[in-house]
């Protein structure tokens, strides 16, 4: 009997309203997921993959999620991700930033260009109340990576 191997892709959420959406849960995203299934692949498609796929983070500040999917699946959840438009009820873009066969190569990933990103955010702003609200957030962001189990 072989193992069940699985691949994470490390994908950014770009919401078109450019806000916060603490409305958003794993689950939303997971049944976003599961409809993009359905709607590419139709019903065989949809059984395949059917418990399968798990959200395993979701970073709603910085818009960052780990989706675990089986390897068997990765070109078609890549095929998902990219016909996503609407999640919940907002309008949104996903990007497939990584996409690794453990979840600590995407831990790594995330820990990286998440800091990168704010970084390059933080410089850009001329502002210090913003400055210190994007370290706040670049803070949590990396302590919730560390803590990501693997």
């Amino acid at each position: 009997m072989v193992r069940l191997k699985y691949r994470y892709f490390l994908v950014e959420l770009h919401f078109t309203d450019c806000t916060v959406h603490t409305s958003l849960t794993p689950s939303h995203l997971l049944s976003t997921i599961y409809n993009a299934v359905q709607e590419n692949f139709g019903e065989v498609g949809l059984g395949r993959t059917q418990n399968r796929i798990k959200v395993v983070y979701l970073a709603l500040l910085t818009g960052m999620a780990v989706i675990r999917v089986p390897a068997d699946f990765e070109k078609d959840a890549r095929v998902c991700l990219a016909s996503l438009v609407v999640v919940g009820r907002e309008r949104c873009v996903c990007n497939v930033v990584h996409v690794g066969g453990t979840i600590r190569t995407c831990q790594k990933k995330l820990y990286s260009y998440s800091l990168n990103r704010l970084h390059r955010q933080m410089l850009d702003t001329p502002d210090g109340r913003e400055r210190d609200q994007i370290r706040g957030v670049l803070e949590r962001t990396l302590e919730e990576v560390k803590q990501l189990s693997y």
